[in-house]
């Protein structure tokens, strides 16, 4: 990890068996908060726009007619005649791209009122819909114009657009006027868009999407990516310029530098939906395994991807089960998949298919019949963290000895497809020969540039000493980086490739180069090993070897490799299912190092195990930073301390500011990834049930999720945790919970308790009993009833006097009182939180935090964050009240505040705190 760890920064719970937990109507408050901080207006002309983002080497040679201009002429919008807008823009724009060439040519569809699900059916439930009002196809497909198709799939369209009815609805001129000031209205129309683009990056593997906004007589163009979104200037559709621009820019996007008819701008031209022939070799090649790798697969959303190492070697991979997603658009986007290696293809450059990969069907050999392969794809930010595939090529350095790898993936095949991509652009861009198949310049063809707008003395300029230098979008690396110097683009002119798409460079476009730390680079990485989520475990002993391998795999890491992991959670953990029959047989493994850190160097010879006891190891100093941001504060996810659920108490703790994130506070993160899977998924006798790990697990307060923790491991008052007929899994619990005791209740150095050897021996003593059931499989996750929702204003873990239960009971039944708590109704893969949505009255905010009221300006908060201060150190048999906000709302403190200004706990002010109204749907 480069630069020094943030203990105060942590991980979104993006993974989808966390962050499904918070109910479409949070999500909305995420994507509003998201979208507002990654929207901007482009600082030029709409022909400036297009030369930026979108060139080609084929000219723009369109004309409008004059049928066009006397339908824009008789277009027109009425205020609340939204509707009646759709078929005279959907018949604008089929005539203006009517001069395309066929195979070249989008259609448009009128899709309003369709609700279209999130593209990939096994995390759809974790995803609202949408509804886009008209959208646009493949280049030559032909969608009906003015009829329905029965069930849309965003693998239909490349292109959504949405139209409202008045110019003054714009959002991006009340963003450009005040950013600080846009109201909920605003944000939610940016949203539209936002989750429109996200829809379509995933469906098609994009590595930019495109979207209209139509706002009245005004015309947006906005680009989205991973990093931020980029809208051009407004352009009038009414007027003859205004129409030749939005015609332009039609074939612009249908005419990319690479790829011939049917591709796009924005489409990665390594990844594309699989045809009849790869589905039909993918069966055979399955073999007799095919029904029960594919069973409940849909093959229209697998794919094919092409995958380069290092050295430049390339493969392809079949693509076939999604096994997780990071659905949130400006991030890592983490995609996982299971696939196997296309053995059909030896791609100019590439590596020979794998010996094993020959041998699969060798059954003297005693191989399995498919090579399974883990394949992740994620879009890592450039500045702020060593590339995961620098992790993984350390270990394939320092592990050598089998028995040092249990309980970790090993690196396939992989690289960072943008620092290649930049490196690509650069030798073009001086004429240099590429070594690889993609090589920019073969693709300026003489002649299919005869008549480009760049193709004047084209291959000319890239002769090893040219004359002039060639205008170009990126002209070198910045000094000792692999990202690309920011764009210069003057008017008039184009660049003669299109940037590095791999790579984002839209920060830097539209803010300024000084942005370049919020810049993503992709990244592909190919591993050995396949394994299940732990929530899907067979038994409960499997459950706990899987983890014990894990947490041994951690302790190869740091002393052989000299990396601390940092981000121990629910997700990055596996079950292993199969890995390759060289490797020394484990339970599970470790994987995703995107958080993770590491010394400048592997920290040598493996001491002795009696040197380990008594001259430990040190924590991993950080890798010095190679370029500092200007302004690291607003680095986003520059460091983090892990997943906010499984974070250890230390770290949540908001007063140690200068806390380094250790080996102890992962090994505690184990712990807690325990806990939460026994809460959720055995028959345990807590109290509350269901409930209990919404009541354990808190997320978005470090002062609420810490006490809670805190008095999990140390209150009196809460019974030890009993699992129904398991022994071993009971014992393992409690001899884990008397680690954390000794460490939290006696103020002890938590790293002198919590070490490898003393987790280890806890789980060792637990695994070598024989009586551990063998039909415990995990229990579907079952939330709790909404309606339950009322009775919690802070997160109790003491079972409550009869007269607590009455009170609660009348509180469940009081149908006037108003909250806006929401549940979670994810089957098994999320936490049931009780999420509290923002207020306008400042109930339970911190003294000096804004609020907004309900038309979404900031207003000054009521409180001055005594009380809850007080609230949230009081013992777990207190009562203070608390809000959990979800992703992208605020954070409210312990206790519940007045609109008067005066400062009542959680259980005084029950029936006088103002409570906020649930937040109306975007």
């Amino acid at each position: 990890m480069s630069g020094i760890p943030s203990p105060r920064a942590s991980k979104a719970p993006n993974k989808a068996n966390t962050h499904a937990d918070t109910l479409k109507e949070n999500q909305i408050l995420g994507w509003r908060k998201e979208t507002l901080n990654n929207v901007h207006s482009f600082d030029g002309d709409i022909d400036a726009y297009l030369l930026t983002f979108l060139s080609l080497q084929t000219p723009y040679t369109a004309d409008i007619g004059a049928d066009v201009l006397n339908m824009a002429s008789e277009f027109k919008l009425t205020e609340g005649q939204e509707k009646a807008s759709y078929t005279p823009l959907l018949e604008m724009f089929t005539a203006l791209v009517a001069g395309f060439p066929a195979d070249r040519r989008p259609s448009f569809y009128g899709g309003y009122e369709q609700l279209i699900r999130f593209p990939f059916r096994k995390f759809a439930f974790c995803h609202h819909k949408s509804k886009p009002d008209l959208a646009v196809s493949w280049p030559g497909d032909v969608l009906p114009l003015h009829e329905k198709i029965k069930h849309p799939h965003w693998c239909q369209f490349l292109m959504a657009i949405e139209v409202k009815d008045l110019s003054s609805k714009d959002p991006f001129k009340m963003i450009r006027k005040n950013r600080k000031m846009v109201s909920a209205d605003c944000i939610d129309k940016l949203v539209q868009l936002a989750a429109n683009a996200r829809n379509l990056i995933f469906a098609h593997g994009l590595l930019a999407a495109f979207t209209l906004g139509v706002y009245g007589e005004v015309v947006h163009i906005v680009r989205f990516d991973h990093a931020c979104a980029v809208a051009s200037p407004p352009v009038n559709i009414k007027t003859e310029e205004g129409l030749r621009a939005i015609q332009e820019f039609f074939w612009r996007f249908v005419h990319p530098w690479e790829g011939g008819p049917g591709a796009v701008v924005g489409a990665d031209p390594t990844v594309r939906h699989l045809t009849t022939d790869d589905r039909e070799w993918l069966k055979e090649h399955l073999g007799s395994e095919e029904e029960t790798l594919l069973r409940g697969i849909d093959l229209a959303e697998a794919c094919w991807v092409k995958v380069w190492d290092a050295a430049g070697k390339s493969a392809v991979f079949v693509l076939f089960e999604l096994l997780d997603v990071n659905a949130r658009l400006f991030s890592r986007s983490t995609m996982v998949w299971s696939g196997v290696e296309d053995t059909r293809f030896h791609l100019r450059g590439g590596s020979e298919p794998p010996q094993a990969a020959e041998d699969a069907h060798d059954e003297s050999k005693g191989q399995p019949d498919v090579v399974l392969r883990i394949i992740k794809d994620a879009w890592r930010q450039c500045y702020a963290r060593t590339a995961e595939i620098e992790f993984y090529n350390r270990m394939n350095k320092v592990l050598l000895n089998a028995e040092d790898l249990i309980g970790l993936p090993q690196l396939v095949h992989g690289c960072d497809m943008g620092v290649r991509d930049v490196k690509r652009w650069l030798a073009a861009s001086k004429g240099e020969t590429w070594e690889g198949e993609d090589d920019l310049l073969g693709m300026a063809d003489p002649a299919g540039s005869e008549a480009s707008e760049c193709s004047d003395g084209l291959l000319s300029q890239f002769s090893p000493a040219p004359t002039s230098p060639p205008l170009s979008v990126f002209t070198e690396l910045e000094e000792d980086s692999d990202i690309a110097k920011p764009p210069t683009i003057d008017k008039g002119h184009s660049p003669i490739f299109p940037v590095p798409m791999h790579q984002t460079h839209s920060w830097r476009l539209a803010v300024g180069p000084k942005m370049r730390a919020r810049e993503r680079s992709h990244m592909r990485i190919v591993t050995d090993t396949v394994g299940r989520p732990l929530m899907r475990f067979r038994n409960t002993k499997e459950l706990v070897t899987a983890m014990y391998d894990a947490i041994r795999g951690h302790r190869s890491l740091k002393e052989h490799c000299g990396i601390l992991h940092r981000d121990i959670s629910s997700g990055n953990i596996l079950i292993v299912e199969r890995q390759p029959p060289e490797r020394v047989a484990c339970s599970g493994i470790l994987h995703d190092y995107d958080y993770s850190s590491m010394t400048q160097n592997p920290p040598g010879p493996r001491p002795t195990y009696q040197a380990l006891r008594l001259l430990p190891i040190p924590d991993c100093p950080p890798l010095s930073t190679p370029h500092k941001p200007e302004n690291a504060t607003e680095l986003k996810e520059r460091t983090a301390s892990g997943t906010y659920f499984f974070m250890a108490i230390e770290l949540l703790n908001p007063e140690a500011a200068d806390v380094i994130h250790s080996t102890h506070h992962d090994l505690e993160s184990f712990i807690w990834v325990l806990v939460w899977i026994v809460l959720r998924h055995t028959a345990h006798d807590h109290w509350r049930k269901t409930e209990a790990c919404s009541a354990t697990f808190i997320y978005g307060d470090n002062d609420i999720a810490k006490s809670v923790k805190h008095d999990w491991v140390t209150a009196r008052s809460i019974k030890p945790l009993t699992i129904e007929k398991n022994a071993p899994l009971t014992n393992l619990l409690s001899g884990l919970h008397g680690l954390l005791y000794t460490a939290i209740y006696l103020s002890l150095e938590m790293k002198c308790t919590l070490t490898y050897d003393t987790v280890l021996a806890v789980f060792e003593s637990a695994i070598a009993r024989n009586d551990w059931p063998l039909d415990d499989a995990a229990i579907p996750f079952v939330p709790p009833k909404p309606n339950l929702a009322k009775s919690i204003d802070r997160p109790n873990l003491a079972k409550p006097t009869h007269k607590q239960k009455k009170r609660t009971r009348t509180r469940f039944e009081d149908e006037d009182e108003e909250t806006d708590e929401v549940l979670s109704t994810n089957e098994d893969a999320g936490t049931v939180a009780y999420q509290a949505l923002p207020s306008s009255t400042g109930t339970g905010s911190r003294a000096g935090k804004k609020q907004r009221n309900n038309k979404g300006a900031a207003v000054p908060s009521t409180g001055d964050g005594a009380g809850s201060s007080r609230a949230v150190r009081r013992s777990v048999r207190g009562t203070a009240g608390s809000s959990n906000v979800s992703q992208g709302g605020s954070n409210a403190a312990g206790s519940s505040k007045a609109t008067g200004g005066s400062n009542t706990a959680g259980a005084r002010s029950r029936k006088t705190a103002a409570l906020p109204k649930r937040a109306k749907k975007a």
